[in-house]
Parts: structure tokens; sequence; C-alpha cells
């Protein structure tokens, strides 16, 4: 049995999608503008308050919050 927990542990950590971009917060003219990440930093779209983070950088509520994304969820909200 204790053989089986690692590989649980293991799973669970894998599975959590790390930041691979930041998309920086929207300008007035709506240019798009992404940069790799270079450190280790999760995926926005796992914490809690992801919907809100969301909406405000989509339509530009907050000049100032930048997304950092994972490849994969970036290419689901048409990022990529």
């Amino acid at each position: 049995m204790n053989r089986q927990e690692p590989k649980k542990q293991e799973a669970a950590v894998g599975s959590e999608c790390r930041a691979e971009f930041i998309f920086y917060a929207r300008n007035q003219t709506g240019k798009l503008r992404s940069v790799e990440v270079l450190g280790d930093y999760a995926c926005d779209f796992r914490r809690p308050d992801w919907a809100h983070r969301w909406s405000d950088w989509n339509f530009g509520q907050n000049p100032y919050l930048n997304l950092f994304l994972c490849a994969k969820h970036a290419r689901e909200f048409g990022l990529m």
C-alpha cells in the first residue's frame, strides 16, 4: 500500500498546470502581448478567483492585471 501513495502524490503534482506565458493587461489599442515565463508559477486558471480575474482582464477593467497561463488554457481562451 505504501508504494501506491507516492504514485498518487506524483500524479497530483504532475496534473497541476504551470504558467508558461504571461499575458499583459490589454492597452487602449487592444493589442495582445505575451512573453514566456522564466520562473515557476502556477497557472491562474487554477486560482479560486479565476472567473473574476478573467473578466477583469478580458474587459480591461484592471490595467495592472497580467494573466499567468499554461499553453493549454491560453489556447482554450483564444489567446494563442
